[in-house]
């Protein structure tokens, strides 16, 4: 493992891993600061933002889909150290935007004008509809904003530079912390406004954090400030046509994961507002304690394509099994770290009674030790093969474990055999084991190891 990430392969996964890392706690951080700060009100508020955080995170993993076909190309056109490399990743970052763009539409709108529609897939409670709504229809905008965010920071990833969108991202949070405190409260003189608070904190710190980093790019002169119309006018359709196989299948992967984790989530969260009120404690949980495996995977991806893209395909199937042996170091650790914060986490809560505190508490032990399982499969899958371009595999492998088999399960245990929503969530190790047995199936068969350039 030492051998394979030594030298620049190593810098390069550190420079990467360490700022995505930091940016993934941020980006999970959000919601877990807004269940936080309205836990200290009423248990109808904390499922209210689990749901609909739930509902935004499906959004934004599938424009996040997007930008991993930019990525994978980026990453590989950056390694081939070509002398048109700088055009061809503004090509790509740019046409990453646009498409994303796009589709973002789509969901402002849904938000907007539907928002009891959306938490209403994931409760029955009118109370709880009624204040995630109120969130989702302001936060909407928000998703415009996340495309241009997105496309740039995954060129920044690319160039080994990305901690300059990391940077403004932690500002993002702690201006949303600050409002948040302000609104939901009602501190320094203004009106207390609970869950509405919070979705305005959301959307005032994503467009300050938006503005300052494009205001960063264009005083630095960064090759990613401007797109001329000049480059893009060059866009080919086999440029196009390229980016859409990779991110569509990529965007509809993620997307189709996201949406069964809501869709396992309303399952367990369906039997009662206090399974409700557990997930939505546990849901940013999830994303927090994964950060560092997100980062580890995102890093992993530039590092395998740049060496598949300057051809050293030995050395980066040699990269992907050093790659899967510390995500598994990396998910055990996580397992005993989250699983020592476990009294800090829940004593955040105080609003919740003491029968959801003890069926947290039970979910809790399941769900850290989904991490050691969880870590391996996302290096593998997100880092290993999607280096390569094998989204459509990835794809196939999602919708087999998740909706095959993860799903079905959830509702014959719960529907037929009657057990309690413990149970229910413990065959997350079932799927995460399957898509790691398959996943290494294929990446020792090394026909991931495409030059996508």
């Amino acid at each position: 493992m030492i051998t394979a990430l030594r030298g620049p392969a190593g810098r390069s996964l550190l420079r990467i891993a360490v700022p995505v890392t930091l940016q993934t706690v941020v980006f999970s951080s959000k919601s877990i600061v807004d269940a936080m700060m309205l836990g200290a009100q009423t248990e109808i508020d904390v499922a209210a933002i689990g749901i609909a955080s739930k509902a935004t995170f499906v959004v934004s993993i599938f424009l996040i889909g997007f930008t991993i076909g930019g990525a994978q190309i980026g990453a590989q056109l950056w390694g081939s150290e070509r002398p048109d490399r700088a055009v061809r990743l503004r090509q790509t970052v740019w046409l990453t935007w646009a498409t994303s763009t796009v589709c973002a539409l789509a969901a402002f709108v849904t938000f907007a004008v539907v928002p009891e529609v959306v938490i209403g897939l994931g409760t029955d409670s009118a109370a709880v509809v009624e204040r995630g709504a109120a969130f989702l229809r302001i936060v909407s905008p928000t998703f415009l904003l996340f495309c241009y965010t997105s496309a740039v920071a995954a060129g920044l990833r690319v160039m080994l530079q990305p901690t300059i969108s990391t940077v403004y991202a932690v500002v993002g949070v702690v201006l949303n912390v600050a409002l948040n405190a302000v609104l939901i409260f009602g501190l320094l003189g203004a009106p207390r406004l609970g869950v509405v608070g919070a979705a305005y904190g959301t959307l005032v710190s994503a467009v300050v954090e938006t503005g300052l980093l494009a205001v960063h790019l264009l005083t630095t002169r960064h090759v990613l400030a401007r797109f001329p119309r000049a480059e893009l006018g060059l866009v080919t359709r086999a440029q196009t046509v390229a980016l859409l196989r990779l991110s569509v299948p990529a965007a509809c992967n993620s997307t189709i994961w996201a949406l069964g984790s809501f869709a396992f989530y309303a399952v367990i969260g369906s039997t009662g507002v206090s399974a409700a009120a557990a997930l939505a404690i546990l849901s940013p949980v999830e994303s927090l304690a994964l950060a560092l495996t997100i980062g580890l995977a995102n890093a992993a991806a530039v590092v395998v394509g740049s060496t598949i893209g300057s051809g050293r395909v030995e050395d980066a199937y040699r990269q992907a099994w050093a790659l899967v042996r510390l995500g598994l170091l990396v998910g055990v650790a996580t397992c005993v770290v989250t699983w020592a914060a476990q009294d800090v986490v829940l004593g955040m809560f105080g609003a919740i009674t003491p029968a959801t505190r003890a069926l947290t508490e039970t979910l809790f032990a399941v769900l850290v030790v989904s991490f050691v399982l969880k870590s391996v499969s996302m290096v593998m899958v997100l880092g290993v093969l999607r280096a390569g371009g094998e989204v459509r595999f990835c794809l196939l492998l999602d919708v087999g474990a998740q909706w095959v088999l993860l799903l079905p399960g959830a509702l014959l245990l719960r529907d037929v055999v009657g057990v309690g929503p413990v149970l229910v969530f413990a065959l997350v190790l079932v799927e995460e084991a399957v898509r790691i047995g398959v996943a290494g199936w294929r990446i020792r068969s090394r026909r991931w190891l495409n030059d996508l350039t």
